[in-house]
C-alpha cells in the first residue's frame, strides 16, 4: 500500500524536475536574495538586514505561492489531458491515494525549495550583520570599535530577537469623552466658574464626534499629557527587561513636515501601603528627550512596573517648544516589548508559518485541478484567494468611511471571511523585520482555522470529485 503511494510521490518529482520548473524557482530564489536588498539603496545594516527580511522573504513566499498553485494545476489536470492517468488507474492504486501522493510530491519540491531560501536568506543577514562590526573595527581605533559593539548589540536587540508585544487598553470614544469633561469640569469649578450640564452635555457630544472622526490616533495638546492603561500583564514581567516602543507625529499622521520634538515620560510605579495593605501609583519621570518624529523609538524602563491587579501605566506629556501638536497612532502602540526568544528560534517560527501556506495552496491547486482544466482550475483557485484578500481590506475600519455602502460592503466581506482563505494573515515577514515573536498561538490559529477548518474541507471534495470523473471524457478526437 504504502509502496505504490511512495512510487506515485517520486514519478510526480521526476516529472517536476523535468519540466525544469525546480531549476527555474531556484534561479528565481537565488535573485530575491541576493539582487532585492542590493537593488534598494540603503547604507546602516540594519536596514540592509530589515529589506532583506521584508523584501526578499516576501518575494520568495510570492514565488513559492505561485509555484505551489501552477504545480498543482498542471500535475492534477495534465495526467488526465495527456492519458498518462488512464494507465496508472488501471493498477489497483485508489484515486485518492493518487491525489495525495501528488500533493506530497509537490510539497517535497515546495519545502525543499523554501529550506534553500531560508537558509540564504539567513546566511546574507548573518555576514550582514557581521560585517557592520567590521567594517568600525577595521580602523584600530577603541572609540571605532565601541561604536561597532554597540551597532551589533543595536540590531541584536530591536531586529534580531524574537519579542512579545503588550497594547494598551483602547479606551472607547464614550470613555475618552467623560474622562476628558470630568476634567474640564473639576477646572473650571476651580477656578470659580463651573459649567453648566448643559454646558458639558454639549461639550461631551461634540468631543465624541471629533473623536469618532479620527479613531486611529490620539492627539495631545502642547503641554498636555496622555495616559495609557496596559492591562493583564503577568506578573514575572516585573523581573525582566521591559521595552517601551512608540512613535510620535507632529501636526498630522504623515511623514512629511516632521522634525525634533520633546517629550517626557513618566512610567508609574506600584508602591505598597504597609498600613492598609494595599497599594499606591507613584511617578518615576524621566528627563524631558529630544526625538524626531515619525519613527520609533525605543527606551527600557524600570523594573517592578506591574501592579498587583496585573497593569501597567505610562504617560507622555508634550513639551514641544513651538507649540505643535503631538499624534500618536493606536496602531503604532506605545507598545511594551519583552524579549522571549533568539531570531533564530522566531526565523523558524516564520518558516513554519510559510510551510502551512504552501501546504494550503498546494492542495487548492489539486482540488480544483483534480476536475478542471489547467486554465479554468488556475482561475477557480486564483479567484478564491482574492476574494479573501480583497475581505481582509474591506473589513478594516480604517480603510472606509462610516456611510451605508461601505456598512453593506463591510458586513458582506465579513460573510465572505467565514469561508474564504486571506493570504495577509500567513504574511509574517513585517514581525520577521521589527523583531516581533511570532506566537505558537497564532501558527496553531492560522493552521486550525486555515487549514483544517477551511482547507481540508476543500481538499476532501476536490478529491471526491477526483475519484468521481470519468477519464472517457477526456479523450480528444
Amino acid at each position: 500500500m504504502m509502496r505504490a503511494f511512495w512510487a506515485i510521490v517520486m514519478l510526480t518529482l521526476r516529472k517536476a524536475l523535468r519540466s525544469h520548473v525546480f531549476q527555474l524557482l531556484l534561479l528565481l530564489l537565488l535573485l530575491c536574495v541576493a539582487v532585492i536588498p542590493v537593488s534598494i539603496s540603503v547604507s546602516k545594516a540594519e536596514e540592509f538586514i530589515q529589506v532583506s527580511l521584508l523584501y526578499s522573504l516576501w518575494a520568495v513566499s510570492i514565488i513559492l505561492a505561485l509555484s505551489s498553485l501552477w504545480l498543482g494545476c498542471y500535475v492534477m489536470s495534465h495526467d488526465i489531458d495527456s492519458y498518462q492517468l488512464h494507465m496508472v488507474v488501471s493498477k489497483p492504486v485508489a484515486r485518492w491515494k493518487l491525489w495525495l501522493g501528488k500533493w506530497v510530491g509537490i510539497n517535497l519540491i515546495n519545502i525543499a525549495l523554501l529550506l534553500f531560501a531560508g537558509i540564504a536568506v539567513y546566511a546574507v543577514i548573518m555576514l550582514r550583520y557581521h560585517a557592520a562590526g567590521e567594517e568600525r573595527a577595521l580602523a584600530g581605533r577603541e572609540s571605532e570599535r565601541q561604536m561597532a559593539k554597540a551597532d551589533q548589540e543595536r540590531i541584536r536587540s530591536t531586529i534580531l530577537v524574537g519579542r512579545r508585544s503588550y497594547f494598551p487598553h483602547r479606551l472607547s470614544p464614550e470613555e475618552i469623552a467623560d474622562r476628558e469633561i470630568r476634567l474640564s469640569a473639576a477646572i473650571a469649578e476651580k477656578s470659580g466658574t463651573p459649567k453648566t450640564n448643559e454646558a458639558l452635555r454639549s461639550e461631551r457630544e461634540k468631543l465624541i464626534a471629533k473623536l469618532q472622526e479620527a479613531p486611529g490616533s490620539v492627539e495631545i495638546q502642547p503641554g498636555k499629557s496622555e495616559e495609557w492603561v496596559f492591562k493583564n500583564i503577568p506578573q514575572e514581567l516585573n523581573e525582566k527587561t521591559v521595552i517601551l516602543r512608540y512613535r510620535p507625529y507632529l501636526g498630522k499622521v504623515a511623514t512629511e513636515d516632521q522634525r525634533n520634538t520633546y517629550v517626557e515620560w513618566t512610567v508609574l510605579m506600584p508602591e505598597v501601603n504597609e498600613k492598609t495593605g494595599g497599594y499606591a501609583l507613584h511617578g518615576l519621570t524621566a528627563p524631558a528627550e529630544q526625538v524626531f518624529t515619525g519613527v520609533f523609538h525605543e527606551k527600557d524602563l524600570p523594573k517592578g512596573l506591574v501592579s498587583p491587579d496585573g497593569e501597567i501605566r505610562v504617560k507622555v506629556k508634550n513639551l514641544d517648544r513651538y507649540k505643535g501638536k503631538h499624534f500618536y497612532q493606536v496602531s503604532d502602540g506605545p507598545a511594551l516589548l519583552i524579549p522571549v526568544c533568539s531570531f533564530e528560534a522566531n526565523f523558524l517560527r516564520g518558516m513554519l508559518v510559510m510551510v502551512i501556506q504552501l501546504l494550503l495552496l498546494s492542495g487548492l491547486a489539486c482540488a480544483f485541478g483534480g476536475f478542471l482544466t489547467m486554465p479554468t482550475a488556475v482561475f477557480m483557485v486564483s479567484s478564491y484567494l482574492l476574494f479573501g484578500t480583497f475581505s481582509m481590506v474591506l473589513t478594516d475600519p480604517e480603510f472606509f468611511a462610516e456611510d451605508k455602502i461601505s456598512t453593506i460592503g463591510q458586513a458582506v466581506a465579513q460573510l465572505l471571511l467565514t469561508v474564504v482563505i486571506p493570504l495577509q494573515k500567513f504574511d509574517v515577514t513585517d514581525l520577521l523585520a521589527n523583531g516581533k515573536l511570532i506566537e505558537f498561538s497564532y501558527i496553531g490559529e492560522l493552521f486550525l482555522f486555515y487549514f483544517i477548518c477551511r482547507g481540508v474541507p476543500l481538499f476532501l471534495f476536490g478529491m471526491w470529485l477526483y475519484s468521481r470523473r470519468e477519464l472517457g471524457l477526456a479523450v480528444k478526437k
